[in-house]
């Protein structure tokens, strides 16, 4: 079935994506792989210095990454939870570390747990960053960077390779909602990635960063897989390295693999059979989003059915799933003892409750979230962090790594689709 067509169930589908805009789909017409195009495999390398997650700033910084407020909820926190605040008050913080100390440096449990490790300069200098689907910008930490805000990352050295070309007259900039983000100058550089390389890419090296983003030792900066129209570069745009890369590839397309409490991994120019079940059901991205943006059809709880359109970005570099309110108020009203908590405004629920499975439905697809996946962590030694939280005031929902980590899921540039597939979990 992987590789078959049937051509009644494409005739359908095809009018429901007249219909839609969005196609939904487990077969499509099967590509031939690019003569002489490479493929490769990038392993996440996992944070030894990793000691838990805190699932209040996870949310946060969720919701600064695409809106201008946070929820109401977790806005009357801050006000009344002094540590709240000063979590917030590192997030909030941006260009005035450059001048001294930093004025609030949050807890240890905002280092990231996985990032993977890309070759920038010649000879190469192997940087870890974040792969992050919601955005466009290949950035890291740099000797540009002002040493207030360094705190042993490793550091790009442009000056220390022989093909970096500093772009006069271009910069970026990444500001959230509060106006945290980064911001610095940019160089041409060569780019290796497994079996690829690209000669002339776009390095964003940072002058300046927020409080937050200083605290996170362990990845130097963001590798950007979304849209090149997402691109912050200006004035002139710069290409992601997907989009440098793609016509090297076997296929232009990557897979994620991600994992609960361990490392994953990313496939490049093909799909490997053996990390998925069943057939891969494909979702058409949004042509107007830079994001890798699809609809969802519905989602279920336990054995009970919704039909609800969820618009939603699938994206590696936010934590948690963020889903509409009503959805969230569904799912928590069949946890026993969860609640909003005050104090964090978030949902919650003891540590032992029995949680129910969430899927989520994309055409006749449903893709399975286990109930215990929904444990984000401890808030103490009664409580837990729900996994799921609402998107209220984002332009859209979000599947996060909470989600992504029980599914395979493909980023399809060629097709413009986006593909989720159920696979071993070992739970």
């Amino acid at each position: 079935m992987k590789a078959s067509i049937a051509a009644a169930v494409l005739a359908a589908l095809a009018v429901e994506g007249a219909a839609t805009g969005r196609k939904h789909s487990s077969t499509r017409e099967t590509r031939a792989p690019r003569s002489g195009g490479t493929s490769f495999t990038l392993n996440q390398i996992k944070n030894k210095d990793f000691t838990g997650r805190d699932g209040a700033m996870a949310l946060m910084r969720a919701h600064m990454k695409y809106a201008q407020k946070l929820p109401d909820a977790v806005s009357k926190a801050v006000e009344i939870n002094p540590e709240l605040r000063i979590k917030f008050a590192a997030l909030s913080q941006d260009d005035k570390g450059q001048t001294g100390t930093a004025q609030a440096r949050p807890a240890k449990e905002v280092d990231s747990e996985y990032g993977v490790v890309v070759d920038i300069g010649t000879p190469p200098q192997p940087i870890p960053l974040n792969l992050d689907t919601g955005s466009a910008d290949l950035w890291a930490f740099s000797t540009d960077t002002y040493q207030s805000m360094v705190r042993g990352q490793a550091l790009y050295r442009p000056h220390n390779s022989s093909t970096s070309k500093r772009l006069d007259g271009e910069s970026w900039t990444i500001k959230y909602g509060d106006g945290a983000g980064a911001s610095g100058i940019v160089y041409e550089d060569a780019v290796r990635i497994g079996d690829t390389y690209v000669k002339v890419q776009a390095i964003e090296s940072a002058v300046t960063v927020s409080e937050d983003i200083a605290s996170d030792n362990f990845v130097s900066g963001i590798l950007g897989m979304a849209n090149s129209a997402a691109n912050t570069v200006r004035p002139t745009p710069k290409r992601t390295y997907m989009d440098n890369i793609k016509d090297q590839l076997a296929l232009p397309l990557f897979t994620a693999n991600l994992r609960s409490h361990a490392p994953g991994s990313y496939n490049f120019g093909y799909i490997n059979e053996s990390e998925y079940t069943g057939d891969i059901w494909y979702a058409q991205v949004d042509p107007f989003s830079p994001f890798w943006k699809i609809a969802t059809t519905g989602y279920r709880i336990g054995n009970k059915e919704h039909q609800y359109i969820i618009n939603a970005i699938v994206d590696t570099g936010t934590s948690l799933a963020l889903l509409p309110q009503s959805v969230v108020n569904n799912l928590y009203a069949q946890i026993e003892g969860s609640f909003l908590d005050p104090k964090l405004g978030m949902m919650v629920f003891p540590c032992d409750a029995k949680i129910p499975n969430f899927w989520i439905s994309i055409g006749s697809y449903d893709g399975r979230l286990p109930g215990q996946y929904l444990n984000y962590g401890q808030v103490n030694s009664k409580y837990c962090f729900g996994g799921i939280q609402t998107s209220a005031g984002l332009p859209f929902s979000v599947l996060g790594d909470v989600f992504l980590k029980a599914q395979f899921v493909v980023f399809d540039y060629g097709d413009a689709v986006v593909g989720f597939a159920n696979k071993d979990l070992q739970l």
